[in-house]
Formats: C-alpha cells, sequence, structure tokens
C-alpha cells in the first residue's frame, strides 16, 4: 500500500525508472495536474508501465483512487481530462480518446464532439505552429471557419476522409486578428451584443489551440478571487497544514501549469478589485501562492493565453480598469446582418441540436424564412417594405432565434405532428420578446399593425402567423 505521507522531494530527486512498482503509481496519481516539470516524462513512463503491468494490483488502484477522491475530487476530474487531452497531442486513437461514449450526454465539449476534424487537421498539419499550440494558426482558421476540402485521417490503420464543417459564420479577417493576437502575448477580448456567438468562437478557438476548452471561469457579481487563483481542501488544510496536496487549483491555474488557454465568460459581470486580479497573470504570466512560501509561484507554460468575453450591454456595470484594458486586444464581434448567413447559422445549429435529441422535425424553407425575417425587423424597428416601428428593446440576436426554432422543435415533437407551422413560431416569439420588457408588447402590436396585417393579405403564411400572433397578444395583456 501506498504510504500517507509521500515524500515527493525524494521522489522527483530519483531517476523515474528506479522507482518500486507502487512508488511509480503513487507518484503518478499524487503528481499528475500539480506540477508541470516533471509531467511528460511521468506521463510516458507511466503508461508504458501500465501496459507491462496491467495494474495487477487492482485492489490497490481502487482504494487509492477512492482515498484520493475522498481527499480531492477535482484532482480525479483534471486527471481523467488530461489524459484525454494527452492522446490528442500524441495522436493517439480517437476510440481511446473519447471515453464518453455514451447518448446520455446533452453536450460534449468542442474538443470531443469535434475530435475527428482536430485530428484530421492535426495529421495533415505542415504549417509553423506557436510552442505549446495544438494546431497551427492556418489550421486553427480552417477549423474555425469550415473548408470545402476533406482531409485524411488514419485510425488504427484505416485511413478515412473528414470534411471540417464550420462553426463560425463571419469575417475571416477578425478570426485571424483573434488568432493573431492569441500568438502573441496579450490576451483576447471578445465584445459584442449578447447572443453574437462569443462563447461560440472562444471555445472553438480553445479547442483548436489548446485542445482543451474547458478551463472556464463564468464572471459573475459572486464570483471571488478564489475562484480565479486558487483555493483549499479545507479538510486536508486543517490537518496538516499549506501543502501542494490541500492546494486546489483554479482553471487559471491549470492553464499556465498546460500552457492551455484559460476562458473567462462575461468578465464586466465580475466586480473590478476581482478583474483586477489577472493582471499579475496576464503581465508577469506568474502567479504567487504565498501561503506555500514567500518563493512559491506557478509559471505559465508556452501556449497559455486568455479568451475573455463581455457584453456590449453590460458597459458601465464594472468597467474594467485602465491597467487591465492595456493587457487585452478588443476585437468586436458584430450582429450579423446579411439575411443569408444569419439562415444559415440558424439552420446548422438548430440541425446539430435535432440530431442531439434524435428529432426527425420538419423545419420547411418558408418557417426558416419567417423567423429570420422576423427578428431581423423586430431588431432593426424596419420592414424590408421600409415600414418604422419602435424598436424591440429585448436582445433579437441569432441566438435567439435558434433557441425560438429549438422550442418549436421540442413542442411540436410532443404536442404536434413533427413539422413546424406558424403557430408553434407565434406561440414561443412572444414569450421571447415580453420576457424583458413588459412595453414589448405594444411595440409587438404595432408591428402586428403596420407590417403583419399588410402581408397577410398576399401571403398564406403569413396570414397564418398573423392570426396566431394576435391570439398570443390577447393572452398575455
Amino acid at each position: 500500500m501506498a504510504k500517507k505521507n509521500v515524500d515527493l522531494e525524494s521522489f522527483a530527486k530519483r531517476d523515474f525508472d528506479s522507482l518500486s512498482d507502487e512508488e511509480k503509481y503513487t507518484y503518478y496519481n499524487l503528481e499528475l495536474g500539480k506540477n508541470a516539470i516533471y509531467r511528460g516524462k511521468i506521463t510516458k513512463t507511466y503508461k508504458n508501465w501500465e501496459q507491462q503491468k496491467k495494474l495487477a494490483n487492482s485492489n490497490h488502484k481502487t482504494s487509492h483512487k477512492k482515498k484520493q477522491q475522498e481527499k480531492n475530487g477535482n484532482d480525479e476530474i483534471a486527471i481523467s481530462h488530461l489524459k484525454k487531452v494527452d492522446m490528442m497531442k500524441d495522436n493517439k486513437s480517437l476510440d481511446n480518446m473519447d471515453p464518453l461514449t455514451s447518448k446520455n450526454i446533452i453536450r460534449l465539449p468542442a474538443e470531443l464532439k469535434y475530435r475527428k476534424e482536430l485530428m484530421a487537421l492535426k495529421q495533415n498539419d505542415t504549417y509553423p505552429k506557436p510552442p505549446g499550440w495544438f494546431l497551427s494558426p492556418t489550421m486553427v482558421e480552417l477549423y474555425v471557419l469550415g473548408s470545402n476540402k476533406q482531409f485524411s485521417l488514419t485510425t488504427n490503420g484505416k485511413t478515412e476522409k473528414v470534411s471540417i464543417t464550420p462553426k463560425f459564420f463571419g469575417s475571416k479577417d477578425l478570426i485571424q486578428k483573434s488568432i493573431v493576437t492569441l500568438a502573441s502575448r496579450r490576451a483576447l477580448m471578445l465584445i459584442g451584443e449578447p447572443g453574437t456567438g462569443k462563447s461560440w468562437l472562444s471555445e472553438h478557438l480553445a479547442a483548436a489551440i489548446s485542445g482543451k476548452s474547458t478551463n472556464l471561469i463564468q464572471g459573475t457579481a459572486g464570483t471571488t478571487e478564489d475562484q480565479i487563483r486558487y483555493t483549499w481542501n479545507y479538510a486536508l488544510l486543517i490537518a496538516e497544514g499549506p501543502s501542494e496536496q490541500a492546494l486546489v487549483p483554479s482553471p487559471t491555474m491549470i492553464a499556465m501549469r498546460e500552457g492551455q488557454l484559460l476562458r473567462l465568460e462575461e468578465l464586466t459581470r465580475c466586480p473590478q478589485e476581482i478583474q483586477d486580479t489577472l493582471i499579475s497573470v496576464l503581465s508577469e504570466k506568474v502567479l504567487p501562492v504565498p501561503e506555500l512560501g514567500k518563493d512559491y509561484y506557478v509559471t505559465a507554460n508556452q501556449g497559455f493565453n486568455v479568451i475573455a468575453t463581455a457584453n456590449d450591454r453590460d458597459r458601465g456595470v464594472n468597467e474594467m480598469s485602465a491597467a487591465l484594458k492595456r493587457r487585452f486586444n478588443f476585437i468586436y464581434i458584430p450582429v450579423i446582418n446579411d439575411p443569408k448567413i444569419e439562415r444559415q447559422i440558424v439552420e446548422t445549429r438548430v440541425q446539430d441540436m435535432m440530431e442531439t435529441l434524435n428529432f426527425k422535425i420538419q423545419i420547411p424553407d418558408h418557417i426558416y424564412s419567417l423567423v429570420t425575417t422576423s427578428f431581423r425587423e423586430l431588431r432593426n424597428g424596419k420592414s424590408k417594405q421600409g415600414q418604422s416601428f419602435k424598436k424591440i428593446s429585448s436582445v433579437m440576436s441569432t441566438s435567439e432565434e435558434i433557441s425560438l426554432l429549438f422550442d418549436s422543435c421540442i413542442h411540436t415533437q410532443y404536442f404536434g405532428k413533427q413539422k413546424i407551422t406558424p403557430r408553434e413560431i407565434a406561440l414561443h416569439l412572444s414569450e421571447t420578446i415580453v420576457k424583458d420588457d413588459p412595453q414589448n408588447i405594444h411595440k409587438l402590436q404595432e408591428y402586428l399593425d403596420l407590417v403583419l396585417s399588410n402581408r397577410a393579405r398576399k401571403d398564406e403564411i403569413w396570414k397564418e402567423f398573423h392570426r396566431e400572433l394576435k391570439k398570443q397578444l390577447k393572452l398575455i395583456r
């Protein structure tokens, strides 16, 4: 059995191959994810040793894991994900890389959902690559924007062709500027209206650059300094005092140690003093842990950087300090105004969400057209024919369109005939518009009277939509 108190320093000074099997196992489980200095050698040696020994003492493994989980449940989660990322970086089997094959999982991280695309690009990547990056900037751009070209992927001796699907529909220049920023020492701030795909882009950039998108901190009014820096396993802290074993790494610390991207969602929702915790991380690339000694600190490895997002509508809530702003490059994500691109985004995302639930709902072209046209007009306060009316104050973004259509799909799956009609759209549109501001009821009525009434006289689909929306307005008034 492994000793309760393990002298990690003595392990570090010895040749890893000279350790006993039990010592190797103990050292691997205690040290992986905590000390990046030895991680590469430990991981490689341990995997070879594990294959030879087949973990003969499985009872010891189970009891040791149980003890570790009781000490710090976060360690096991971090180790599991690190193993998956290691397999990606080592070009190992995709089947082995992803144990999350259950259909019950609602949503996989981008690096697992699109792992075949990432691995195909990795195997065909001959372009210059910044230190610590999973893919080169050229391949990152292809992954995000998609490609007409198919890439060969060889797995377990079998080769197949893989298509690269578009993840983000937007300006090529915008994507290139984002990639260039992340290759520099400056952090990236994606800013724009709610629902413009900032978080979606952030996730996919992290998946392509680091092979991992889950180093994530969600900014809120309640976000604390501990969530950004580190915290403690208080049972161990009380029993043994400050130690590396008692330290619980934050996503920031994990990203720094592993040379990966850290994602900060809605940064301006955090109080300013919490935001400024990042200044030393962004400027010095170090994270001091004074509780472990005045000279103890975590340094960032090559590949580390930060992607943050912020909503335009949050300006003035918690403004970023000038010092923090200087450490970011700001890139504005615009609202999609091109009807064809808007339709493409909505259709792609809705189909993807329906596949997750194995729905076979029919969404006719005229329904897509009805939804995108209505949202665009309500967002701009102007119809296609040039009629003006009061703009809706609610966020009429593409993400709201996607949500509305998906809600309509669920509605017709269980209460309809598996084919969306204007009735389902009207039913869920009224709630989308009114939820933020009751005054939107009057604005929607104006849109109904000025725009939809005229359109209903010429088209049966708009006529049905006008009738059903009118019913919903009567109900919610």
